[in-house]
């Protein structure tokens, strides 16, 4: 008999192995990963009249859908909250941590301990939707992401968008983070009349860095040359996303669209609705219906959730650190008072968030409240540049008569049935910060405000191109308001309008906002 070879131990041991890990995988019922979420690439479209509120266009604008990187709309919009506030400056360097660094592509790449720039950071993510510096952004303002999301969550439920989730900063897949169309309609409405300085930054076509170039991923910017750049998205559950507006001859449409194969397919049906919506949309000013209430401000519209009471939803108190830094910065002592409770927002599937009293404009005396658990209320000097200010042709004695009777302002609905409804005085009360504005005086109302902001537009006819608010301000233990118009690229043409004005006999201020 033959004798036979024996097998090599190490092959023995190896088929042993195979077949244990055969049998693992037969037995073994397969658990889907943390992230999985469900595919959700379904075209969902709509075209709104930003003027006006009214639909133009929709197709299935209230199924749930994932925003993709258009969720970092939201990241900027809370960006802008804080930058109007005072909280932060363009150049305040942020600290990129472990967790930031650790975001998958696209990314700007930097290593966790380095720093980067309010500015910088912005810009990186409505150009190469940079998702490392999205989390760098929520642990700066929030101190995690997941905090910061809540505070997405609740700013977005303020506004009206109320079928809409975050649960991150940029929109890396989580299958909780949900939104519509129809929501994202009105977050690209509110970006543009809350932060109309701030707004130019979402028509940045490239973003230098190190020695790097990136270029804007939306192809749709500049066409026409009427088309925001805003947002893409893309997640492969989504497919490719995209918001825009448009804005042109007083006209403005907001357009969103979901679920595409390809960025290509996406691009195309977005030119098809601007090229058969935009000269549907209204000219001329905003009217109430299009209004977005503003989370964050004094005399901000109310807002109910599941509470007997309606609430203020406010930002998040600084974290702990945060407020430190800023005290710092500004050569503020603390001074201890008394810890106030504060209401709590009930959020859809998220933690209570909390909410603070509203934080004060720029050129205000700024007053930021920690909660209970993280610092004393810290007060800083007040750095008020017009103080009470009053327009030379306005009484107080006298408020000038109602101009009509308007609805109130309500949250912006868009809904299917939204009619065109009255025009109101002025657009939403809007930032100031930065540029040039032109004030025209100040009143002991809000109505009487508004009467003057109308007066000088239809004694100036170019006043309409841009953008008027009322600002409520105290001096003295008294509440006025001030008239502004905002939108000046400079002094010469703040001051030209200003010149204007005064030919008709009305006072005015031209000055940097």
């Amino acid at each position: 008999m033959a004798s036979q070879a024996k097998t090599p131990w190490r092959v023995v041991l190896f088929r042993a192995l195979a077949a244990v890990l055969v049998t693992l995988a037969v037995s073994t019922p397969m658990v889907a990963p943390a992230q999985a979420i469900e595919n959700l690439r379904k075209y969902a479209g709509i075209v709104v009249d930003a003027k006006s509120g009214q639909v133009l266009y929709e197709e299935h604008a209230d199924s749930r859908r994932y925003p993709a990187s258009v969720a970092k709309v939201m990241t900027l919009y809370v960006v802008f909250q804080e930058l109007s506030a005072g909280n932060l400056k363009l150049s305040t360097k942020m600290t990129v941590s472990k967790h930031a660094a650790s975001a998958v592509p696209t990314k700007l790449g930097l290593r966790a301990g380095s720093t980067i720039t309010v500015e910088d950071a912005m810009k990186s993510l409505v150009t190469l939707s940079a998702n490392d510096m999205a989390r760098v952004i929520a642990e700066h303002i929030s101190g995690s992401e997941s905090r910061f999301a809540e505070r997405m969550t609740a700013t977005a439920r303020a506004m009206g968008m109320r079928s809409t989730t975050y649960r991150n900063a940029s929109g890396l897949p989580d299958g909780g983070q949900i939104t519509t169309v129809r929501d994202q309609a009105i977050l690209g409405a509110a970006i543009y009349q809350h932060f109309p300085n701030y707004y130019d930054l979402f028509q940045t076509k490239s973003f230098s860095y190190g020695k790097k170039t990136y270029g804007n991923h939306n192809r749709v910017l500049g066409y026409k040359g009427i088309v925001d750049g805003i947002k893409t998205g893309y997640i492969n559950a989504a497919g490719s996303n995209l918001l825009t507006a448009a804005r042109s001859d007083g006209r403005h449409v907001i357009v969103v669209a979901f679920g595409f194969n390809s960025a290509a397919a996406r691009d195309e049906k977005v030119r098809q609705l601007v090229s058969n919506y935009f000269s549907k949309g209204r000219r001329g000013d905003y009217l109430q219906a299009a209004l977005v209430p503003q989370p964050g401000r004094q005399g901000n519209v109310q807002v109910a959730f599941a509470q007997p009471q309606p609430v203020f939803v406010m930002p998040k108190p600084l974290p702990g650190w945060r407020l430190a830094e800023l005290v710092a910065a500004n050569g503020a002592r603390p001074q201890t008072s008394p810890a106030q409770p504060m209401p709590e927002v009930m959020v859809a599937s998220a933690a209570p968030v909390p909410v603070t009293p509203p934080a004060a404009s720029a050129v205000e005396a700024a007053t930021v409240l920690a909660a209970p658990s993280q610092s004393p209320q810290v007060e800083y000097p007040n750095a008020d540049v017009i103080g009470a200010w009053l327009s030379d042709s306005y009484k107080l004695g006298a408020p000038p008569s109602a101009l009509g009777q308007t609805t109130p302002s309500a949250p912006l609905d868009f809904s299917p049935t939204n009619s065109t409804g009255q025009a109101a005085n002025d657009t939403a009360a809007a930032g100031a910060v930065g540029g040039w504005v032109v004030q025209i005086g100040a009143g002991p109302s809000e109505d009487s405000a508004r009467a003057m902001l109308s007066d000088a537009a239809g004694k100036v006819g170019n006043l309409n191109d841009f953008r008027s608010y009322v600002e409520r301000f105290e001096k003295n233990g008294q509440t006025f308001y001030r008239a502004r118009f905002v939108g000046f690229g400079d002094r010469d043409d703040a001051s030209a309008v200003c010149n204007q004005l005064k030919e008709q006999n009305l006072s005015c201020l031209a000055m940097q906002g």
